[in-house]
């Protein structure tokens, strides 16, 4: 019989900065993974791994109170299912996961999303707003580019939205397992993707490239299409919060962009933005 595997939930109020530095761990390997909810920050580790993830998180987090209990496999599960809810994207477009399908009205269009170690299910704001922006960005038959494509989320929404040839790529090969598998609940297979630096990437081609990661990763990439091969027509940049939209405008400028619109919910942000014409320059 298989043992039974315990669990470590470590619960923070929620807090911008809090987040944004859990995402930047979870991101480096310094913590197993995190949740978000409309209240709170979770991390959640191995039982027997609680003390070195103690140890992380003071040195990380020295002023900041957290509180702390044990999960068995079946309350972590049935958690998790319970709260990940079906989504309204706008019109007839949903986000669900597979054991809500029987909650999306009759004739409606699905995201159908299974959650794995992969970020993207819709819950975070920001994966929220750059579905809001695409909902007036993206046009019939545009090629898309996904960077920093986790679960497929946002390549599957463009896909069903009616975009082209999409393309996803992600950096971390951890993901495949559950993207290739997203893909195939949304009959999706004609999705492309791979496992890359974007960062070292050299041609950024497309009409729409959909960028939902972080500041420490965008503003380098928006120096990088200063030199590359191609780059794309118009944008989505999200996981940023508020505080950065000085930046982020900033390098969009510096790189020939021109911001269209800025989505705002609680402290996070999507900005759209276009390439400026020769003449605009």
């Amino acid at each position: 019989m298989k043992a039974k595997k315990s669990w470590i939930k470590i619960r923070f109020e929620k807090d911008p900065h809090v987040s944004e530095r859990l995402d930047r761990m979870t991101e480096l390997g310094e913590i197993p993974s995190m949740e978000e909810t409309d209240f709170a920050l979770f991390v959640l580790g191995d039982w027997n791994n609680r003390k070195a993830l103690r140890k992380t998180l003071r040195e990380a987090f020295p002023d900041t109170a957290w509180t702390e209990e044990v999960l068995e496999d079946r309350d972590w599960n049935r958690g998790w299912i319970e709260g990940f809810q079906p989504i309204r994207v706008h019109g007839t477009l949903w986000v669900t996961p597979p054991w809500h399908l029987d909650q999306i009205p009759e004739g409606h269009e699905t995201v159908i999303i299974n959650p794995g170690a992969a970020f993207g299910t819709g819950t975070h704001e920001s994966t929220r707003l750059a579905l809001q922006a695409m909902t007036g960005l993206l046009k019939k038959g545009d090629r898309v580019l996904d960077l920093g494509c986790g679960s497929g989320i946002l390549s599957i929404a463009a896909r069903k939205m009616g975009a082209g040839r999409v393309h996803a790529i992600d950096n971390d090969p951890e993901i495949g397992d559950n993207l290739s598998e997203n893909l195939r609940l949304n009959a999706a297979a004609d999705i492309s993707w791979e496992i890359r630096d974007i960062l070292a990437m050299r041609d950024f081609s497309c009409d729409l490239a959909l960028i939902n990661i972080q500041k420490h990763i965008i503003l380098p990439l928006l120096e990088r299409f200063n030199i590359a091969k191609g780059t794309p027509e118009r944008v989505i940049l999200a996981g940023l919060l508020f505080e950065h939209r000085g930046d982020v405008e900033t390098a969009l400028e510096s790189s020939s962009y021109k911001v269209l619109d800025v989505l705002r919910m609680n402290d996070w942000i999507a900005v759209s933005a276009i390439r400026r014409s020769i003449n605009e320059k």
